[in-house]
């Protein structure tokens, strides 16, 4: 129900904007705004659901490739999925009817975790993480995300932008960027936050275990 918890917080927030604005009257300018806000919502969550359908048909018609676990992507960007038996990756092209894109578990050159467009980590193979001290970087991408949580204050950065990308020896395209996360001004401890950090924990770890056993073969 992510998507319906995303609704009401921008209604919510976008609803009390207008309010002040229009100095108590005028109400029914509000909920027209608010209407034509709640058709754009719902619009952008039908072109989410129709990409969605999208990758997965693409990813159903590769040959040699059985998705062991997958994300299709959100927000018009790409979705990923990982075939453990063959030690291949997926890279889901955004746009429907395009290339889906499939490497060997060794073409994989690095992992950035990104927040806002800036970086947070990054992996490289056969190095140690770059961007984070030791502590923080054993807490992983969330504890670097929300280690600021702690104590009476939370003066924190607000979350517009959670990211995971994917750096490749393709020539042509090397780096690809799977987003779990797009809406301005989010709370680092809402629930919207907190679930797509998550999702892209658990990816960030999936590919540095193939980063650290590339490394290790």
């Amino acid at each position: 129900m992510d998507w319906l918890q995303a609704v009401l917080v921008r209604i919510r927030r976008h609803a009390n904007s207008e309010i002040t604005f229009a100095g108590g009257g005028n109400m029914w300018i509000v909920y027209l705004i608010v209407g034509v806000f709640i058709v754009a919502v719902i619009g952008a969550l039908w072109a989410d659901k129709t990409q969605k359908e999208a990758q997965q048909t693409a990813l159903a018609r590769l040959d040699d490739f059985t998705p062991v676990v997958s994300y299709t992507g959100k927000f018009g960007e790409c979705g990923i999925a990982l075939d453990v038996t063959r030690n291949k990756f997926a890279i889901l092209n955004p746009l429907a009817g395009a290339e889906t894109k499939v490497f060997s578990f060794s073409d994989l050159i690095a992992v950035e975790v990104c927040k806002n467009g800036s970086s947070l980590q990054k992996t490289n193979r056969g190095s140690q993480v770059v961007g984070a001290a030791l502590g923080a970087a054993l807490l992983g991408p969330a504890g670097l995300l929300l280690g600021g949580l702690t104590g009476s204050k939370r003066n924190i950065e607000k979350i517009d932008k959670l990211s995971l990308k994917v750096y490749t020896n393709d020539l042509v395209n090397p780096v690809y960027e799977v987003v779990f996360h797009n809406m301005s001004g989010s709370k680092p401890d809402s629930l919207i936050v907190k679930s797509a950090m998550a999702e892209l924990d658990a990816w960030h770890g999936r590919f540095k275990t193939i980063l650290h056993g590339n490394a290790a073969a």
